[in-house]
């Protein structure tokens, strides 16, 4: 009976009938090849149905395992469609951020960013403040500094991220 089946079984037949041979299909599963063809043997053993011919050139399914996978085929869609939804949810980032930046910064070039960042991750909450005040990052008082500088104190990892020039230019005098 198939509730006495291990599901894994079942994921092995798939990729040998996909990659059409034993060694292909321990690559793909990140394991060896023996176990591979053990999974195969237990599965056609405790179904009482060769599910594969062996050839020189691989692996073909006999009409007992086509039918067993167009039976999966929507089974196995549906586990990894669940894995993909599901997969990182318990590892997913939460909390605060505190960034301090300057109005000229935040109003015209970060907000966009800060934007697309909570939209990427929701579980994390922003705090900005604007000013320009220098806010201590070792004191805690902020997290993350956003400052234009060329140079940032020794105790600060400092990455050049754009650079900044005036929108006005004035004109050249002859």
């Amino acid at each position: 009976m198939m509730q006495d089946r291990d599901w894994d079984d079942l994921r092995y037949f798939l990729s040998v009938g996909r990659q059409g041979s034993l060694s292909a299909a321990s690559k793909q599963l990140n394991v060896n090849h023996s176990t591979v063809l053990r999974r195969i043997a237990s599965l056609e053993h405790k179904l009482g149905v060769r599910l594969f011919e062996r050839h020189p050139t691989g692996y073909v399914m006999t009409l007992a395992g086509e039918e067993l996978r167009a039976r999966l085929a929507n089974v196995a869609d549906q586990i990894e469609s669940a894995q993909r939804q599901l997969s990182g949810r318990d590892i997913a980032l939460s909390g605060s951020i505190r960034i301090t930046t300057t109005d000229t910064l935040a109003h015209g070039l970060l907000t966009p960013y800060f934007a697309k960042f909570r939209r990427v991750q929701p579980g994390i909450q922003l705090q900005l403040t604007m000013s320009n005040a220098f806010f201590s990052l070792s004191k805690r008082e902020a997290d993350v500094a956003i400052r234009p500088s060329n140079t940032p104190p020794e105790n600060l990892i400092g990455r050049r991220v754009g650079r900044i020039r005036p929108l006005f230019m004035a004109p050249a005098l002859i």
